[in-house]
């Protein structure tokens, strides 16, 4: 068995990375917050031509063949620049899943924008800018949205009303969309994390206070290190839950909640001792950090919380 990750997966995240430090800073993600949207046409042109929208679709289709494998540190990639728009539900679901349905052309070329609803929750995320909407056992054209707004920007939520219905049975590579979206979730949040982390360390080093860099402070070292443990601890179940996505493990379910359970808490601890490293002053509008807190108490509770997940897990193991 290989435990790393292959030079061409890493480099495929790391032309990522350049790519979203260019075309993703956080002035464009305040952009989209700001003008309603939650959406940017032009940084998803980028992120079709390379080919990261594409990633889980069969060559055949005229994807890039990869697997959850192959995409995870995409995800994670994605994650650490917060990038706003339906993303993920377009990447993890409703490109592999309607690969070799009428809708797969658009959908892999980026043309059409696609989002999923398949929880209990009245709202849909991203329902103002999507084409589609998936569910797990149809997907719905020219329907009505109102926004309801959300506590980030990025992610938009919507109440959907009317629309085509076509019938078809969605799942990516025997995953139920709920597990997908949860695998693609949990990197995503390690992303956000380490980015907050990193956002927090560059304040420290210029923040004053008693005439020093209030990073020079144990209590500070503490804060963060705590966090980062708890995001290095958080990767090594996520990574091997999208090996056991790609391979059909039979350990799918429960590999998957213990990463979205872990990453979770990551995002959770990060978070709160990125803000308290900049004094409470990173929740408000100037500082680029809320941007991405807000969206990482967004998606800590989406697809399953922590306590969902682990209780799932410990459903597994006691069975």
């Amino acid at each position: 068995m290989r435990f790393a990750f292959t030079d061409d997966q890493r480099l495929f995240a790391e032309g990522l990375r350049d790519l979203l430090a260019k075309e993703c800073p956080p002035a464009l993600v305040r952009d989209v917050w700001e003008n309603g949207t939650g959406h940017s046409p032009e940084l998803w042109a980028h992120l079709s031509g390379m080919g990261v929208l594409s990633m889980l679709a069969p060559e055949a289709d005229g994807g890039m063949g990869g697997s959850f494998v192959d995409a995870i540190l995409l995800f994670q990639e994605l994650g650490r620049a917060a990038v706003p728009g339906p993303v993920l539900e377009h990447m993890a679901v409703a490109v592999p899943a309607l690969a070799s349905t009428p809708f797969g052309a658009s959908l892999i070329a980026g043309e059409s924008i696609a989002t999923l609803w398949v929880d209990d929750s009245p709202y849909v995320a991203h329902g103002g800018v999507a084409d589609l909407i998936v569910r797990r056992d149809c997907v719905l054209r020219s329907f009505k949205s109102t926004d309801a707004h959300g506590m980030d920007g990025g992610r938009r939520l919507f109440t959907v009303t009317g629309g085509e219905r076509t019938d078809t049975d969605v799942s990516v590579a025997g995953l139920d969309p709920f597990d997908a979206m949860a695998l693609a979730v949990a990197a995503y949040l390690i992303g956000l994390s380490e980015r907050m982390i990193e956002i927090a360390a560059e304040y420290a080093r210029v923040r004053e206070q008693f005439g020093k860099p209030i990073g020079s402070f144990q209590a500070v070292k503490h804060l963060m290190s705590d966090a980062l443990l708890k995001v290095e601890f958080a990767k090594a179940p996520t990574y091997r839950a999208a090996f056991s996505a790609s391979t059909g493990a039979t350990t799918i379910a429960r590999d998957i909640s213990m990463a979205k359970a872990l990453a979770g808490e990551a995002a959770y601890r990060s978070s709160r001792s990125t803000m308290q490293v900049h004094g409470g002053i990173g929740y408000t509008w100037e500082a680029d950090l809320q941007l991405f807190m807000k969206k990482a108490w967004a998606l800590m509770r989406s697809y399953g919380d922590a306590n969902f997940h682990r209780r799932r897990v410990s459903g597994v193991v006691l069975a």
